[in-house]
């Protein structure tokens, strides 16, 4: 992450998603599925989970917990459920896996757009936060003897 960047990081696990994904689609067999479910799984504790850490170092502690928290029990769990309740509405569609799959580029690519947006926005706000930290230090620095 020292040398990629947080941005970079964060694309990651989506772009190995993407072509994971599309694999599945052109192959739908048990082995590119067994591949590209060790890649993800690899990926997520190497990549996506510091990348998400790093998120939260620009924000207050008590956003961030608050963040942490609701993302943690809502966001993974509603995450949970709304990918077992669609992959059986597609199914009930007359979808196989082939075309849940390609369906699933679809919702990866947005997943990369997001994944820019975030790790820009945490770039400006580690920006502005050491900006601050700096004008501080500064004033600190200026006068000594007011203290």
């Amino acid at each position: 992450m020292k040398f990629l960047g947080v941005t970079v990081t964060l694309l990651f696990m989506p772009v190995l998603s993407l072509f994971g994904f599309a694999a599945m689609g052109l192959m739908p067999v048990l082995t590119v599925l067994a591949a590209f479910q060790i890649a993800r799984r690899a990926s997520t504790f190497a990549f996506m989970r510091p990348a998400r850490e790093v998120l939260f170092t620009v924000l207050r502690r008590e956003d961030k917990y608050k963040a942490k928290s609701f993302i943690d029990t809502f966001g993974y769990r509603c995450g949970d459920q709304i990918g077992a309740y669609s992959y059986k509405g597609l199914q009930a569609l007359g979808l196989g896996l082939s075309g849940i799959s390609y369906i699933a580029v679809a919702v990866v690519a947005a997943w990369c757009g997001l994944g820019v947006w975030v790790g820009r926005k945490q770039r400006a706000l580690a920006d502005a936060q050491a900006k601050r930290d700096q004008t501080a230090s500064v004033g600190d620095i200026a006068a000594p003897e007011a203290a």
